[in-house]
C-alpha cells in the first residue's frame, strides 16, 4: 500500500508539471467514457434495471401463442386460468396502456388509464405514497356494483394537482364517468411497463365504463385486452409452472370460446398456445423494439470513439515518455527496477482514466436525460426512464476507466519495461526515439482504421436515413393533411358511428380550401391488420394458416383521391358499400398478381382472416401499391387489402382523417378543428402534415445518423492531429537529416514528397487494414439499413478519399516546414 500512495504522489506530481497534457487526456476520456457511461444508463434503464418490486425474479408473463404472434387474454379466460392453476401464489390482470379522456377541475386531457385486478399492487409487494391501493374489495365489492375509485402515479399527481397531500378523497372523471382518487404511487413505480407508467389505475371491473362500448362486459369472449402476470410460488421454476399450466390450458380454451359454432375461427381459438416467460424487467415490448437497436449502435460507435481516443492519448503518452527518456535512463542507472517504471506509468494512466470516468459520469447524466428525451419526444404518453445510477453504471463506468486506463498505458508501459540504462546514457535523443517512432506509427495506422470504420458506419446510416426520408410511399404527401381524432366522454354512446362520419365528411368537404376528404389509416400508420388471404376456391386450415400474409384497413369512399393513390381496375368504394350489401374488398397490386396470377382478380371472391364477415369479400378493384404500414418493409406495401369502414356496424373506423388541400395544409387546419368540434362528438387531437408525420417517425433513424456523423467527425479530427503530431515529431527529429539530404542537392518539392509520401504511407495502410474491419461492422448494422448495402461501394470510397484527404492536409504542414529548413542550420542541429 505505500508502494501504490508513493506511485500515487509521483503520478500527481508528474501530472501537475504539465497540466495541459493533462488537461487535453481528462477532457479525451471525459468525452469518450462519459458517451459510453450515458447510452449504458439507457441500456439499463429500458432492459436491464429490474421492476421496482418485491422479488421481482418470482414474476412470470403469460401470453398467448397463435399464428400472427402473441396475443393478451379476455377476462373470462384470465378468470378460468386463476381457478386451474395451482404454481401461482398471486395471478393479476392488467390491461394494456392506452389514452383516455381524463378531467380534473373542468380541464380535460388524453392520459394513460389502467384497468387492475383486485390482487395486482399487492401481488407486485407495493406500497403507496399516500392513501392506499386498490384490493379485492374494490374489484368485487358486495353490494354488486362498480367501485369507483381510482390510484394516481406520480407524476400525474404532481402534474394535475401540484403534489398535493389532500388529493385523497378528491373526484375525477374518465371518459365522464367520476372516481374517487384513494391513493397515489411512488416515484419510480411503473407498474410491469417499465419507462411507460400508468397515470391512473382503476379497478378492472370499470374497465366496460371508459371503454365507449367497445368492451361490452367483462364476459365479452371475443375481446382480447388483458396481460396476465403470475407470482410463482416459492420454491417453483418456470419450467414447472410451464409444465402444470399446459395440463389445463386445453380445458380453458374450451371454456372461453368466443364461438360454440363450428368453424374457421373456433378452430383458431382452439389452436392458440400458451407461453410463459420471465417478466423481472417488465414487458415495454413496442418501447424495447422502437430504442434498442439504435441504443446498442450508438454504443458501438462510442466505443470505436474511446478506442480512438485510447490511441491518441497512447501516442501522447510514448511522446512524453521520449521527452523524459533521459530521466528513464538515470533511474535505470541508479537502480530503478523495470517494473518500477512500468508500474509507474501504469499509475499515471489509471489516474488519468479515473478522473475522466468521473468527470465523464457527471456529462454522462445529463447526456442520457438528453438522449432520453430525444428518443421520445414525439410520445403521446409521457416515457419516464429511471436514469439514476445503479450498481451496473457504477461497475460499467469502473471497468471502462481501467480498460482504458490500461489500454492506451500498454504502449509507453511496454517502451519502459525495454529500456537499457546504458544504451541510453550513450545515445542521444535523435536514436533513443527510434523505437518510439514505429510504435507511434503503428498506433496511428490503428487509429485510422478506426476512423474508417466509423466513417462508413456512418455514412450508410446517414444514406440510411436520406433513402428513408426520399422514399416514394406511391401517394401524393404533398397538401395532405392528418388529423387523429379523439371521442369526447360517452361520445360514442347511442351514435350511428357511419352515418356520423358520412356527415362529418361532408361538412369538411364545405370547408374552404379543402379538396376532399376520407377516413383511413395514417401515413405511415403503426400497423395493419394482420392476417391471411386466399381466394376462396382454396382450401382454408387454421392450424397451418395457408394463404398469403397480408394486412387489410378499413376506408371510406375517396380514400384513394384523397391520397393521391391509383385505382388501377374496377371501381372505388361508395356509399351503397354498406352492411345491406354483398361484402366487398380492393386489393393491392401485388397482391391481386399473387392471388389471380391470370389477371382475372376483379369479381373474384376472397378469404381474410376468420371473421365470419371476412370470408365471401368480393373483390371490385385494383389499387397501385403504396407503403401505407412500415414503409420500410416493401412486404408490407406489397400485400394489402382494402375493406370498406361502411360495412362494418360493431367496430367501425374511427380516430384517422385525411384531407387534401388546394394550398397550404396548415392553412385549413384551425378551421377543420372547429368543424370537428361543432359536430360535437370528437375532437381533433393532433393536426399535422403526412412530412411532419414522416419526421417523426424517423426520430430514431435520425438521431442516430446525427450522432454517427458527429462521433465519426470527432474521430476523424483525433486522426488528423494525431497524424499532424506524429508527422510534426518525424520532421523535428529528422533535421539534421533533412539538412544533409539539402546540402548534397536535393530540392525542396523532394523534402515535401518526402514527408507527405510517409503520411499517405501511414493513411493507406490504416485505410487497408480498416475495410475488411468496415465490412464485418456493417454486416452488424444491416438490420437497420435500407436501400443501401453494408458493402456500399461509393459509400467506402467516399470514406476513403476523405481520409488520404487528411491524411495529405496533415502532412502538409509538417512537410512545407521541411521545405524551409536552412541546411546550415540543420548540420548543427542534435
Amino acid at each position: 500500500m505505500g508502494r501504490l500512495w508513493q506511485d500515487v504522489r509521483c503520478g500527481l506530481g508528474l501530472l501537475t508539471k504539465a497540466p495541459g497534457f493533462a488537461t487535453v487526456a481528462i477532457l479525451s476520456l471525459a468525452l469518450g467514457i462519459g458517451a459510453n457511461t450515458a447510452i449504458f444508463i439507457l441500456i439499463d434503464a429500458l432492459l436491464l434495471r429490474e421492476l421496482p418490486v418485491r422479488q421481482p425474479e418470482r414474476l412470470v408473463e403469460l401470453s398467448l401463442k397463435r399464428l400472427e404472434g402473441t396475443a393478451p387474454f379476455s377476462y373470462p379466460m384470465y378468470r378460468e386460468l386463476e381457478r386451474g392453476q395451482r404454481v401461482f401464489s398471486g395471478l393479476m390482470a392488467w390491461s394494456s396502456n392506452g389514452l383516455s379522456n381524463v378531467e380534473v377541475n373542468g380541464a380535460l386531457s388524453q392520459d394513460t388509464v389502467v384497468s387492475v385486478s383486485g390482487n395486482y399492487y399487492a401481488g407486485l409487494g407495493v406500497s403507496p405514497l399516500l392513501g392506499r391501493f386498490i384490493t379485492p374489495d374494490d374489484v368485487h365489492p358486495q353490494n354488486g356494483s362498480t367501485s369507483q375509485v381510482a390510484v394516481l402515479g406520480y407524476g400525474f399527481w404532481q402534474r394535475r394537482f401540484g403534489s398535493a397531500a389532500g388529493v385523497i378523497g378528491k373526484q375525477i372523471r374518465v371518459e365522464g364517468q367520476p372516481f374517487t382518487v384513494i391513493g397515489v404511487t411512488r416515484k419510480w413505480f411503473t407498474g410491469m411497463t417499465p419507462g411507460e407508467p400508468p397515470e391512473i389505475t382503476v379497478p378492472i371491473t370499470a374497465q366496460p365504463l371508459i371503454s365507449d362500448g367497445w368492451l361490452q362486459g367483462l364476459g365479452d369472449r371475443s375481446k382480447l385486452w388483458l396481460s396476465l402476470t403470475g407470482r410463482l410460488k416459492p420454491g417453483l421454476t418456470i419450467a414447472q409452472a410451464r409444465a402444470q399450466l399446459q395440463s389445463v390450458w386445453p380445458g380453458v380454451l374450451q371454456a372461453t370460446a368466443s364461438t360454440q359454432e363450428p368453424g374457421l375461427r373456433r378452430q383458431r381459438f382452439l389452436s392458440m398456445g400458451l407461453e410463459l416467460t420471465p417478466a423481472a424487467t417488465g414487458l415495454s415490448r413496442a418501447l424495447r423494439a422502437a430504442c434498442t437497436k439504435p441504443l446498442y449502435v450508438v454504443l458501438g460507435i462510442v466505443g470505436l470513439i474511446l478506442l480512438v481516443a485510447c490511441v491518441n492519448l497512447a501516442n501522447l503518452m510514448l511522446a512524453r515518455a521520449a521527452a523524459r527518456s533521459q530521466e528513464t535512463s538515470i533511474r535505470l542507472a541508479l537502480g530503478a527496477s523495470r517494473w518500477i517504471l512500468a508500474r509507474q506509468v501504469l499509475t499515471e494512466t489509471l489516474m488519468l482514466s479515473f478522473s475522466g470516468a468521473l468527470l465523464g459520469l457527471a456529462f454522462a447524466y445529463g447526456a442520457s436525460h438528453l438522449l432520453a428525451n430525444l428518443m421520445t419526444r414525439n410520445s403521446l404518453a409521457p416515457i419516464i426512464f429511471d436514469l439514476r445510477p445503479d450498481w451496473r453504471v457504477l461497475c460499467a463506468t469502473a471497468f471502462a476507466a481501467i480498460f482504458t486506463g490500461v489500454l492506451f498505458g500498454l504502449a509507453p508501459t511496454w517502451h519502459a519495461s525495454r529500456q537499457d540504462p546504458a544504451s541510453l546514457l550513450q545515445q542521444n535523443a535523435r536514436t533513443v526515439t527510434g523505437g518510439v517512432g514505429k510504435l507511434g506509427k503503428a498506433l496511428i495506422v490503428t487509429q485510422v482504421a478506426l476512423s474508417f470504420v466509423l466513417i462508413l458506419g456512418a455514412g450508410l446510416l446517414v444514406r440510411t436515413f436520406q433513402n428513408l426520408s426520399s422514399i416514394d410511399l406511391g401517394l401524393q404527401k404533398d397538401h395532405l393533411l392528418e388529423v387523429l381524432l379523439t371521442p369526447k366522454p360517452g361520445a360514442y354512446q347511442n351514435v350511428n358511428m357511419n352515418a356520423y362520419h358520412l356527415q362529418l365528411l361532408d361538412r369538411l368537404r364545405a370547408v374552404p380550401g379543402v379538396r376532399s376528404v376520407a377516413m383511413g389509416p395514417f401515413v405511415p400508420a403503426p400497423e395493419g391488420w394482420h392476417d391471411t388471404v386466399s381466394p376462396t376456391s382454396a382450401p382454408a386450415d387454421a392450424s397451418r394458416g395457408t394463404g398469403l400474409m397480408a394486412d387489410a384497413t378499413e376506408i371510406t369512399p375517396g380514400f384513394f383521391a384523397t391520397m393521391g393513390m391509383r385505382l388501377l381496375r374496377g371501381r372505388d368504394f361508395d356509399r351503397n358499400d354498406d352492411d345491406r350489401h354483398p361484402p366487398a374488398a380492393i386489393v393491392s397490386r401485388s397482391l391481386a398478381e399473387r392471388l389471380f396470377p391470370d389477371g382475372s382478380a376483379i369479381g373474384q371472391r376472397i378469404r381474410f382472416g376468420f371473421m365470419p364477415e371476412h370470408q365471401a369479400l368480393e373483390v371490385v378493384g385494383v389499387a397501385d401499391d403504396a407503403r401505407l404500414f412500415d414503409f420500410r418493409d416493401a412486404n408490407k406495401a406489397a400485400n394489402v387489402v382494402y375493406l370498406p369502414t361502411l360495412q362494418d356496424v360493431k367496430y367501425p373506423l374511427g380516430g384517422s382523417l385525411l384531407i387534401r388541400t388546394s394550398g397550404p395544409p396548415e392553412s385549413v387546419a384551425r378551421s377543420v378543428s372547429s368543424e370537428i368540434e361543432s359536430v360535437g362528438h370528437e375532437y381533433a387531437l393532433r393536426t399535422e402534415t403526412v412530412p411532419q408525420v414522416m419526421a417523426q417517425t424517423l426520430v430514431a433513424e435520425q438521431g442516430t445518423a446525427a450522432l454517427s456523423a458527429a462521433f465519426a467527425g470527432l474521430a476523424l479530427l483525433l486522426a488528423s492531429i494525431g497524424l499532424y503530431g506524429l508527422m510534426s515529431y518525424t520532421v523535428s527529429r529528422r533535421t539534421h537529416e533533412i539538412g544533409v539530404r539539402m546540402t548534397l542537392g536535393a530540392q525542396q518539392q523532394n523534402v515535401r514528397w518526402m514527408v507527405l509520401r510517409d503520411a499517405l504511407s501511414l493513411g493507406i495502410i490504416g485505410i487497408a487494414i480498416g475495410i475488411p474491419c468496415a465490412l464485418a461492422a456493417g454486416r452488424l448494422l444491416a438490420s437497420m439499413l435500407f436501400g443501401v448495402s453494408s458493402s456500399d461501394v461509393p459509400s467506402a470510397a467516399a470514406a476513403c478519399l476523405l481520409l488520404l484527404a487528411v491524411s495529405l492536409t496533415a502532412g502538409y504542414l509538417p512537410a512545407r516546414r521541411a521545405m524551409r529548413v536552412d541546411p546550415m542550420v540543420a548540420l548543427r542541429h542534435e
